[in-house]
């Protein structure tokens, strides 16, 4: 079986498949990352880290039910230094014999209590058996305004300069997107996020999430996209600067992918 899937990936021109784990917050909100702050926007619109209060580590595992031997480990860091704020992030997607892993570093700056605007460097590598390894670099950028305290609109674009691994054997691009958002924060309990991405050569979608705090300790998170098709559901349990966050999506094609996280906001 792992042969035929190396063979098929070697033969067909195509974008890598885990480009951005978005951690299950985000996830379970439809993968809304465009206008919603969360440590894990260092892989979305790394603007959403500006409201961060604190340091903040997380740790994130993907199990891809496809294929019982296909996982997602992923990391994610932020450092607010006053109005400035630096974050890293990693992320490694495969099996044996086909594995992709992406570093990136990311600078944001808060412009006023209303602007904020960072980039993010992707160095990305992909390794394919009997074919070696190839590299690749990447540049995301991305920039969010509150209009008001209920009210934040997002946008960002990832890889502008339409880059591609190094590889001369097998033809792969690092997706460019062009994202936009938007969150309302219908009361401290609810909060509502929606957005609109293009990948080239694929369809626009459109995607819905939202994230309802019932008590402190529990909230309850949905969301759905459109192109494809696909329904997210997830929960997060907060106690004290512990932080658990587990998130399910499901695409008719592929299955489910549940997801789990822990943080620790210092």
């Amino acid at each position: 079986m792992k042969i035929w899937i190396v063979l098929l990936i070697s033969l067909t021109p195509f974008c890598l498949f885990a480009q951005n784990t978005l951690g299950p917050r985000l996830t379970a909100m439809g993968k809304n990352g465009a206008a919603v702050t969360d440590v894990w926007a260092v892989q979305a619109n790394p603007a959403g880290i500006t409201s961060l209060s604190g340091p903040i580590i997380s740790l994130n595992y993907i199990k891809h039910l496809f294929s019982n031997e296909v996982s997602t480990q992923a990391l994610a860091f932020v450092l607010p230094i006053k109005n400035n704020f630096i974050g890293a992030s990693f992320q490694r997607y495969g099996f044996a014999e086909y594995n992709e892993s992406k570093i990136g570093f990311v600078y944001a700056k808060k412009f006023g209590e209303k602007l904020s605007i960072a980039l993010n460097g992707n160095y990305h590598q992909l390794k394919i058996a009997n074919y070696g390894t190839s590299t690749g670099f990447s540049v995301n950028v991305g920039a969010l305004y509150h209009f008001d305290k209920e009210f934040t609109f997002g946008a960002f674009v990832s890889n502008p300069s339409k880059q591609n691994f190094s590889s001369t054997e097998v033809f792969i691009e690092i997706p460019t997107s062009f994202n936009v958002g938007a969150s309302y924060l219908v009361s401290d309990k609810v909060l509502i996020a929606t957005s609109i991405s293009k990948v080239l050569n694929q369809s626009i979608d459109v995607s819905l999430g939202i994230d309802y705090k019932i008590i402190d300790l529990l909230s309850l998170r949905g969301g759905l996209s459109a192109k494809p098709f696909k329904q997210y559901a997830g929960f997060g349990l907060k106690y004290k600067k512990f932080l658990l966050d587990m998130a399910t999506s499901y695409d008719a094609n592929l299955g489910y992918a549940p997801q789990i996280a822990v943080s620790y906001a210092f």
